[in-house]
């Protein structure tokens, strides 16, 4: 090996720091509030690069006016690349780069294990201290993984009864995923394995009892299985807010999840209906940059402050 290709495999020196940004169901803004942010962080002097992993229908560059990019994910997924930088490509915003991805072919919408852990690896090696992944829409396991890369994923919801419901239901799942798949002692994952797998469709509505359950086969796995509860703490943005009733349901749904979940959700803060982001999507240009005073531009400004105050923390 040489010494060029040790260097690109070495974990980055730097805390690398990934946001995921989901959301359970398409339309409720992921992806112009993952280029909004990434844009943000750009002009506070970040180092950011933006991911597209929404594999079923791509769109992030669109956000960022590139119409046609040169080289997406598809070519890495494919092998016509070794290394994910090598599909980085430049954006109109100075400074920002970001990986487009693909949704032309079958085998990028569903990757299989081995392709998909290449690219978890791989996107861990970036040289850059901040990344922004876009994930798909629904509860896959691949959209799931992709959202767990890192403990403290942006979930993303609008203020209507289905987009509620349906955060509920990528939060439980993420975190059923997230227990199946730890790294837990040998025993203690064939025991939640078992009471999941036994109790698919419900038995458990509350993450309790699955505590319970679980407990109740063996102490220590209960015990364990609280502590990663613990620790998984993802970030809830709610976008669209047209009246100040709407700005506390994001309250009302980090309440519900701590209730239910076991979930402590950091809620920090929202994006208001603006109709100068309907605009900037018609020019094929980011609102915070074609409309930087708007109201949406202000709330993402805020947002993202408050996103690297957590991530300093």
């Amino acid at each position: 090996m040489t010494a060029s290709k040790e260097e690109s495999n070495k974990t980055p020196s730097f805390k690398q720091k990934i946001w995921a940004v989901g959301g359970g169901k398409g339309g409720t803004g992921k992806s112009l509030i993952s280029a909004s942010l990434a844009v943000e962080l750009i002009k506070m002097g970040k180092k950011v690069i933006l991911i597209d992993a929404d594999l079923g229908g791509a769109n992030l560059h669109t956000c960022l006016g590139i119409k046609y990019p040169s080289i997406t994910l598809a070519d890495f997924i494919n092998k016509r690349v070794n290394e994910l930088k090598d599909v980085l490509i430049d954006s109109p915003v100075d400074g920002l780069r970001m990986i487009s991805g693909a949704s032309d072919l079958l085998n990028i919408v569903n990757p299989n294990y081995s392709q998909k852990m290449r690219l978890i690896k791989n996107i861990r090696l970036l040289p850059v201290e901040y990344i922004i992944i876009d994930i798909g829409a629904g509860t896959s396991f691949n959209v799931l993984d992709f959202f767990l890369i890192s403990n403290s994923g942006i979930v993303i919801a609008s203020p209507e009864p289905t987009s509620i419901e349906n955060v509920y239901h990528f939060l439980k799942n993420s975190i059923l995923r997230k227990l199946r798949i730890s790294l837990a002692p040998t025993y203690v994952r064939k025991k939640i394995k078992r009471v999941i797998d036994e109790n698919v469709d419900g038995e458990f509505r509350t993450i309790y009892k699955l505590i319970d359950l679980v407990t109740d086969i063996d102490e220590k796995s209960g015990e364990w299985l609280i502590k990663q509860i613990e620790k998984f703490n993802p970030i809830l943005i709610l976008n669209q807010v047209r009246t100040e009733e709407e700005i506390f349901i994001g309250k009302a749904i980090k309440d519900i999840a701590k209730k239910y979940l076991g979930i402590n959700i950091n809620y920090i803060g929202y994006i208001s209906y603006d109709e100068k982001v309907y605009q900037s999507i018609k020019k094929f240009k980011p609102f915070i940059i074609e409309y930087p005073n708007c109201q949406a531009s202000i709330n993402i400004s805020m947002v993202a402050k408050k996103l690297l105050e957590l991530s300093e923390n």
